[in-house]
């Protein structure tokens, strides 16, 4: 039997590099900025009225069909390109795969087409559909590039799903790419772990697969399912790394501000959470542990986090426990410590705990930012729910200390992302919050009304609408109309001409 002939345009369509290129540019890279923003954004809107089509799927599964049995057609492959761009895409996924699944299609050139797509398709879309032909026909030589694009969210969902289906050995696929991956690449990838049994794999999603992220709480139970937790902290000893890896996934299912802490619904929690009290005060509690700790208590403590903590004996002998630990005063000197430490890293996190544990933490950062006043988590940490007593103490450090006349800028339309924007966002931080504080950080206000950034803009706006005009300068409608003339985005000229027509 003849070898089947490999089905393969060559180049992208337009000549352009395609968005596989793209990632795998920014793989070379390794950039510092979150992935998701480094292929290109720009990409033509979908057509409704061809979204709405209900044979839109059958008609590019017709496509998709005529092409695996012919010769690679590029006029063909440009006229299903085109109906893929006025789609939606997960409008019709599903409808498209099952479309597709129920035709008696080669699985050589599904694959092949697939590749092609998936290599050289130039909107999101194409290479999805790429993605979802190598889930159907690919084969372990198709897994680099899937966990290439699975690196971004853009791609993530599909590249997860067609590395379970196409890959010999699939969870060790999606462990490496979770490896790997960051924001929502890396929950794609650790939820569909659900069923690994691979000794390494376990091992990593209790040591390593929560990194502090916001999202961390998204996998958290799948993680603690599969990797065992509560069997790992039952153990007669454990090595530093397994238990603040324990510690930090045990946070993320208590996370009573994510998606709904999930402590609850794991059924071991009581034996996880019996044996990570043990193993952290046999050895004299750290501050990540304490850290740990705090969250965990936050959620025992919350009325509407669960039931079982206030029904259960077991839960609320738990919860006794936790209670008493975090209000002991080791725990607090351990606090003390961490916030007169050199070390940044050290400092924040004690200042975090010293917020959940009551103690007066402003004057230690006050100390600090004088050495170090370009770090936004410390002025996050001085001005959110600062008490009234205190705020004059911060907005004279931050017009001390900022540079007011470097952020006096001029607007422009930039949101103000990325790196360069550093002191940018400082200013955001404080200002977005002197609503609150009617009187207090006018030159600071007045140096956001006039900064590149519309966020800042916004923010200044937002704290002079919150405050009544007694607390305002006799000039301030001057200044509103002026910074109105300068404003380049025409809503939020509206909004400022609005609000100095107000005073």
């Amino acid at each position: 039997m003849s070898r089947p002939q490999s089905w393969d345009l060559g180049g992208t369509l337009s000549g352009q590099l395609s968005l596989y290129g793209h990632a795998q540019a920014v793989e070379r890279q390794r950039s510092e900025r979150p992935r998701h923003h480094q292929l290109p954004q720009k990409t033509p809107q979908p057509s409704r009225r061809a979204n709405r089509s209900k044979d839109a799927a059958v008609r590019i599964a017709a496509a998709a069909t005529r092409l695996t049995s012919s010769v690679p057609d590029r006029a063909a492959v440009s006229t299903l390109d085109k109906q893929l761009r006025r789609m939606v895409w997960r409008d019709h996924a599903r409808t498209l795969e099952a479309t597709l699944q129920e035709r008696p299609l080669p699985s050589d050139r599904v694959r092949q087409l697939g590749r092609w797509f998936t290599m050289r398709g130039e909107h999101p879309n194409a290479v999805q559909f790429g993605m979802l032909l190598l889930g159907m026909a690919g084969t372990d030589h198709d897994s680099e590039i899937l966990k290439t694009l699975g690196t971004f969210w853009e791609f993530s969902a599909e590249a997860c799903e067609a590395l379970l289906r196409s890959q010999a050995d699939p969870y060790r696929a999606l462990f490496e790419l979770a490896q790997q991956a960051e924001g929502w690449a890396r929950v794609d990838a650790v939820r569909r772990l659900e069923g690994a049994s691979d000794p390494e794999i376990r091992d990593w999603l209790i040591r390593e697969s929560c990194t502090g992220d916001v999202l961390d709480s998204y996998f958290a139970l799948t993680a603690a399912k599969v990797g065992d937790l509560a069997d790992v902290l039952s153990r007669e000893s454990l090595d530093e790394v397994t238990l603040d890896g324990a510690g930090r996934l045990l946070e993320a299912l208590a996370d009573v501000d994510g998606p709904g802490p999930a402590l609850g619904a794991y059924d071991d929690a009581v034996r996880a959470l019996t044996g990570y009290l043990r193993h952290a005060t046999t050895r004299g509690i750290t501050l990540r542990q304490l850290w740990s700790l705090l969250s965990i208590n936050r959620f025992l403590n919350d009325p509407y986090a669960s039931e079982k903590c206030r029904e259960d004996q077991e839960w609320r002998h738990v919860r006794h426990q936790f209670t008493k630990l975090v209000g002991d005063p080791a725990s607090r000197k351990v606090v003390l410590s961490g916030l007169t430490d050199e070390e940044p890293t050290t400092l924040r996190l004690a200042a975090w705990a010293a917020r959940l544990m009551n103690i007066p933490v402003r004057p230690a950062l006050l100390r600090r930012v004088e050495s170090q006043p370009h770090d936004s988590t410390i002025w996050f940490l001085l001005i959110d729910g600062c008490p009234s007593q205190e705020i004059s103490a911060v907005v004279e450090a931050a017009e001390r200390l900022l540079p007011l006349q470097g952020l006096w800028t001029g607007p422009t339309t930039e949101l103000g992302l990325g790196t360069e924007y550093e002191v940018d966002g400082i200013l955001d931080i404080i200002v977005s919050r002197l609503d609150d504080h009617p009187g207090h950080g006018w030159r600071l206000i007045e140096t956001a009304l006039n900064n590149r950034t519309s966020r800042n803009r916004r923010m200044a706006l937002r704290a002079l609408k919150g405050w009544p005009t007694e607390f305002l300068p006799p000039t301030a409608r001057q200044i509103l109309f002026a910074a109105a003339a300068r404003e380049p985005v025409p809503e939020l000229r509206s909004e400022i001409e609005k609000e100095a027509g107000r005073l």
